[in-house]
């Protein structure tokens, strides 16, 4: 929906507008200019500006973009009804062109971190023994103080050594966001794999893979929102991960 390298160049306001036009599509596509502008609340001017900052060249425009994604899940969402876990999760348009980059970009790592907090720290203790079962060398952690990572200080280039996965529901948690901070200008590749395509976390990274499921938070510390997705992701990555390092072609 929004183009990632435009994201990562707009104020923490055009942000927060991105993010609520991400979590509240259905309703913003029907919307005038004053009306989001009231629901997040700036100024319609500020909208207009918005709009154009991410590529439309109007909110007529933006909202046009808006219903024909919606249409474009509906399709997907048809397409994975026999998937009963993933009955309520809308995937990416471009889920499998992402899915074979994130395939190649991990195929040339000779190392792999999987970070995340909280719930999000056992998938990427999951992600971690799936990775090492293909014979990665791979290494999770659920604190997001990690002394070694602290010590890179290479410039990125075009060869890609060590891959740094962090996975978060909302893409907002504290400690995640200034790990992948301090990590914008280093030599490690950073993903993002969240819930939600608008948030701090994905505008961060190098590269953002992001799944669309209804968050279920009771309460500050209560969160029962489905971890299924991201689990879907990793066997998606490590099953075409092994195809293609063992040269197994299933067309």
């Amino acid at each position: 929906m929004f183009d990632l390298k435009l994201l990562k160049q707009v104020s923490e306001t055009d942000l927060q507008i991105a993010q609520y036009i991400s979590n509240h599509q259905a309703s913003v596509a029907f919307m005038r200019v004053r009306e989001l502008a009231e629901k997040t609340h700036v100024s319609p001017a500020t909208i207009v500006r918005f709009t154009k900052k991410i590529g439309y060249t109007s909110f007529p425009e933006l909202r046009l973009a808006l219903k024909q994604n919606l249409t474009e899940r509906d399709v997907m969402r048809q397409q994975t009804q026999s998937k009963n876990y993933l009955a309520e999760t809308q995937l990416p348009v471009d889920f499998e062109q992402k899915i074979e980059q994130l395939v190649t970009i991990l195929g040339q790592a000779s190392f792999i971190h999987c970070l995340g907090n909280g719930a999000s720290g056992i998938i990427a203790q999951y992600a971690q023994q799936r990775f090492s079962t293909l014979g990665y060398r791979s290494i999770s952690s659920i604190s997001a103080f990690i002394p070694y990572l602290a010590s890179k200080h290479e410039k990125k280039n075009e060869t890609i050594d060590e891959v740094c996965l962090f996975f978060s529901i909302s893409g907002e948690s504290p400690d995640i966001v200034q790990l992948a901070k301090a990590l914008v200008d280093t030599s490690i590749y950073t993903v993002s794999i969240t819930n939600k395509e608008a948030n701090h976390l994905a505008t961060l990274c190098d590269f953002s893979l992001a799944y669309d499921a209804p968050s279920h938070r009771q309460a500050y510390n209560v969160d029962l929102s489905s971890q299924l997705s991201a689990v879907y992701i990793i066997e998606a990555l490590t099953e075409k991960l092994y195809l293609k390092n063992n040269f197994i072609d299933l067309e």
